[in-house]
């Protein structure tokens, strides 16, 4: 719950190396629940969201993230560059269309062991045939999945003081940073907003940054790169002393 009609100014914990996808789940829950939790929180909270059987290998998906916070009672707007159909298409079949959604250079990253695809991201693995938060996304009555959006100006339209985006793209094109080949940093951060051309970030790093100003066509470049089929998220809070509604109002 809020407090004072506030989010607390430093909410953000730097994550362990390969964990930025719960970090910015922790981030959630300290911004809009005044919550502290931080790195050493880390193991815990992958359990809670891996419903107490993470194995210490695995990451999280932005489907499963998406998922597991609409289970928080957070509100879940979850948005897809690309059709209905080609959704469907990959829950059905993702070994016959997995291939097509990364760029090539990502190739030598997607393993295969028996009839299991899976993406080796150096520290941890994710499982890419395993569509079975896609699936509760699209029967689910309380997610909202809304397709073929341009991302920028959904963020534009959508933003507000108590909105968060999470989003995966490219983690050296964002920090303008030459790539290490060996590791595909695949990369989970959280967005406030665009304003004058610039997207505001929230980077659990390394390095940790808040705020951060990136340039939307940088921005753009490093989700571009990474995915050919892009999803996001907008989260916003059920629980909060405001709601939030799409056409500019907001209401008690």
């Amino acid at each position: 719950m809020l407090r004072n009609n506030q989010h607390p100014q430093y909410f953000l914990p730097e994550a362990i190396g390969g964990y930025c996808s719960i970090t910015c789940c922790m981030w959630i829950l300290n911004y809009f629940w005044w919550t502290s939790f931080n790195g050493q929180n880390t193991w815990q909270m992958m359990n809670l969201f891996k419903e107490w059987q993470y194995s210490w290998e695995e990451m999280l998906d932005l489907p499963e993230i998406a998922y597991k916070l609409d289970q928080l009672w957070f509100n879940i707007d979850y948005y897809l560059s690309y059709d209905k159909t080609l959704h469907i298409n990959y829950i059905n079949n993702p070994e016959k269309v997995i291939f097509d959604w990364y760029p090539e250079k990502y190739h030598k990253f997607i393993k295969k062991w028996e009839n299991w695809l899976y993406w080796d991201a150096w520290t941890a693995v994710c499982s890419l045939v395993d569509t079975t938060f896609d699936k509760k996304i699209l029967e689910s009555n309380t997610i909202n999945s809304t397709y073929n959006v341009d991302m920028i100006e959904t963020i534009k339209k959508e933003q507000w003081d108590w909105v968060l985006f999470l989003i995966g793209l490219d983690y050296y094109i964002l920090h303008n940073e030459e790539p290490i080949e060996w590791i595909p940093w695949w990369h989970v951060i959280l967005v406030s907003k665009v304003e004058n051309n610039n997207v505001v970030v929230f980077d659990p790093g390394p390095p940790l940054m808040q705020y951060r100003e990136v340039h939307v066509e940088r921005f753009m470049e490093s989700v571009n790169d990474f995915w050919v089929n892009y999803s996001f998220m907008k989260i916003t809070d059920k629980h909060g002393e405001h709601s939030y509604q799409s056409d500019d109002k907001m209401v008690s």
